[in-house]
């Protein structure tokens, strides 16, 4: 069962659709696999993202590269100079096409765009008619802090300490309350409880689609990694201490995800080798168990230091209570991670689209050998 695994992080989402357009358009032409998702998993723009290509496969993905080559902050958020001039104590006050909360931003814009160009309906046809198996959307319960994994299709569902999982109908609040950021983004209702962005508990959904029957996985993260002796000098200012601290919360975590999937194939594949029937035993007695394979996309470039390196050339064209907010977030530092999370401007996601794309392509073979299925024992 092949799943496609998409983490959260804002405007950096854009990387995701680079990778998507790769293997929607170039991997097929250069071996001949058709990209066929038995399930899909994702986490605040991962799940936007995800909903897409889910509702309509190729052209989703043609979709998901048209908005993120052409977006414009309006199209995401509103925020005006009225709302700059308040005081500090009401700018976290929003009232919404979704109703009241406590955000920076009004998302509405981001909403009604969700809700008129996903096809929603091919979305659920798709799913009854067995084409993909299932779509999962995680966002975080407020009042018990535990991640919701609304699921709609028929997969195996788990119940953890951290999570629960609910069988629903995806729509356009589902995706919008996996990607609200906590203050930046309010709160979405949803049956009559409230959920913030899926990424303070689970940013990269890799365990749920494993525990509904995954066993190939394209996992797309948006931060790189990179080594101590690459990370700048610079003085720890409140914003660039909260990009950091944004980083930590939300990006994270996957590297721990990936270290437990890697040290259980380890195990397994030992097992195996030891005892043939190692899996048959593991299986009866306790769970089955069973190697992932996967392949780790994440971007090879800093995507903090892109959204520094660029955002004067578009500071024109953004509305100017954006501009200097964003221009504050970003300003003395040769990186701007915190700003990068709501850099929804083309300027911006079009040449981390362009890097999703060229990473992918770098990773073509691996991920041909993926999408490949296993020729039955």
């Amino acid at each position: 069962m092949l799943g496609f695994i998409l983490a959260g992080g804002g405007a950096r989402g854009a990387y995701e659709a680079g990778v998507l357009r790769y293997v929607y358009t170039a991997l097929p032409k250069r071996f001949g696999i058709v990209p066929d998702p038995d399930l899909i998993s994702g986490t605040s723009v991962g799940a936007l993202n995800g909903a897409w290509v889910a509702a309509d496969g190729a052209d989703g993905a043609r979709a998901v590269w048209e908005f993120w080559q052409n977006v414009s902050i309006d199209q995401v958020f509103s925020f005006s100079w009225t709302d700059l001039a308040r005081r500090p104590s009401r700018w976290l006050e929003r009232t919404t096409e979704l109703g009241q909360g406590v955000g920076l931003f009004d998302p509405s814009p981001l909403y009604r765009l969700m809700r008129d160009r996903v096809p929603w309906d091919r979305l659920h046809q798709r799913i009854d008619a067995g084409h993909i198996k299932a779509m999962m959307v995680s966002a975080t319960d407020v009042g018990s802090g535990k991640t919701k994994i609304f699921t709609e299709g028929d997969v195996p569902l788990r119940r953890a300490a951290t999570s629960t999982a609910v069988r629903t109908r995806i729509a356009a609040e589902h995706c919008l309350a996996s990607a609200a950021i906590p203050f930046v983004f309010p709160a979405i209702e949803i049956g009559g409880r409230h959920y913030l962005d899926g990424a303070l508990r689970q940013n990269t959904p890799l365990s749920p689609a494993v525990e509904a029957g995954v066993d190939r996985a394209l996992v797309v993260g948006v931060k790189r990694l990179r080594g101590e002796e690459e990370a700048p000098n610079a003085s720890p200012t409140p914003m660039f201490l909260a990009g950091k601290a944004l980083n930590a919360l939300m990006l994270d975590p996957i590297e721990e995800n990936i270290r437990r999937i890697d040290a259980l194939n380890g195990f397994l594949e030992w097992g195996q080798s030891a005892y043939p029937d190692f899996l048959e035993r593991v299986a009866a007695e306790f769970k089955p168990y069973r190697v992932i394979r996967y392949v780790f996309l994440r971007p090879s470039e800093d995507l903090g230091r892109i959204a520094a390196a660029v955002f004067e050339s578009a500071a024109e064209r953004l509305p100017w209570a954006t501009r200097r907010l964003l221009g504050i977030m970003g300003e003395n530092t040769q990186e701007a991670d915190l700003m990068s999370y709501l850099f929804f401007d083309r300027a911006f996601t079009a040449p981390i689209e362009e890097l999703g794309f060229c990473d992918a392509a770098a990773r073509g073979e691996e991920l041909a050998s993926l999408f490949t299925r296993p020729e039955p024992a």
